[in-house]
């Protein structure tokens, strides 16, 4: 059932642009009956049928890389996030998080653009990846590393398990916030009671990503799409052969042209190849980023330098961090 009410919310945001798709349909069943000097509206100001299939067409494109980031992005974001609690070691770290509430514009523009408030760090030392008997890593490891990570429960902590893949030691990510993520697109897997108990207070918040049910309604919802931006397609294309020595703006070369370019060529490069740059960029991200500490306690490069005072807060504790420049950028993940 709930899978068919959210196929539902995301069918009903699309129904506005549907309706004027469904318009640009009508002007183009329409036309050839006007394209007749002779008739009174063949002077009136009119919407190029060329102009209507670039609509389509480029819908067609964005849409289709919707389809290929659920079908092949999501599927491989999930397996590399199972491969966590399959190959996984788990040694002991902090996490950090700036909990302070802001409500300036520029704070309000980063969480909404950049999702801002999704991102926490962890720091844990290189050497207890080393040392762990299951690491198989062949270079040197020394040191901690400061790696950014999605979080799902939104508050500081010390001394929480981290999850490391063995063949990847700058892979850390908080084990309790990758079994939130688990959750979310699985209907066994539970979390820690202990953290949904935490995650009610007001010092953490998860926000779920899309479960199964939801991306299986947007694949349907986007196959739809792409099937009338098909058939829409094709029709604009026949009408603009019914018009083509009437208007001089028209050519049914032209046009067929462009569908069969955008169709065979820019469709698979924009699609495929978008989807797997981007994985590309995730997947280091995940597996290969972070920085590296110094003797001094900060981490980074000169120009981004983060310093921890792991003097303990009187309110809560935990590690403060303070930044002498602009935080090195995230990802946004999109499940």
């Amino acid at each position: 059932m709930c899978s068919i009410v959210r196929l539902f919310q995301f069918f009903i945001a699309t129904i506005p642009l549907f309706g004027v798709y469904c318009y640009f349909l009508w002007l183009a069943a329409t036309r050839p009956n006007i394209a007749d000097p002779n008739n009174e509206h063949f002077y009136d100001s009119r919407i190029r049928l060329t102009d209507i299939l670039y609509v389509y067409l480029t819908t067609w494109v964005l849409y289709a890389v919707l389809l290929i980031h659920m079908l092949w992005f999501v599927t491989k974001r999930r397996r590399l996030s199972k491969q966590y609690e399959k190959e996984g070691i788990v040694i002991l770290g902090d996490v950090l998080y700036d909990d302070e509430k802001r409500h300036g514009i520029c704070d309000w523009l980063a969480n909404l653009l950049c999702r801002k408030k999704d991102y926490g760090y962890v720091v844990y030392d290189l050497e207890r990846v080393a040392n762990h008997p299951a690491c198989d890593y062949k270079g040197i490891l020394e040191g901690k590393i400061r790696k950014k990570v999605r979080i799902y429960y939104r508050y500081p902590r010390e001394q929480v398990s981290i999850l490391v893949i063995p063949m990847y030691p700058f892979s850390g990510q908080p084990k309790t916030d990758l079994e939130a993520d688990w959750a979310s697109f699985s209907e066994t897997y539970l979390v820690s009671e202990g953290y949904n108990e935490a995650a009610d207070s007001n010092r953490a918040s998860i926000k779920k990503v899309m479960s199964r049910d939801r991306s299986f309604g947007i694949i349907l919802v986007s196959l739809g799409w792409l099937a009338f931006l098909l058939g829409a397609s094709i029709f604009v294309c026949l009408q603009i052969n019914e018009i083509t020595d009437v208007y001089q703006d028209e050519s049914a070369y032209w046009a067929w042209t462009i569908f069969i370019t955008v169709m065979a060529g820019v469709t698979p490069v924009v699609a495929v190849g978008g989807n797997l740059l981007r994985w590309k960029m995730y997947e280091r991200w995940i597996l290969k980023s972070g920085k590296k500490g110094r003797p001094d306690g900060s981490y980074g490069s000169p120009r981004r330098v983060l310093r921890f005072n792991h003097s303990e807060s009187r309110e809560t504790g935990l590690s403060q961090a303070t930044t002498s420049e602009e935080e090195d950028g995230s990802y946004v993940q999109m499940t």
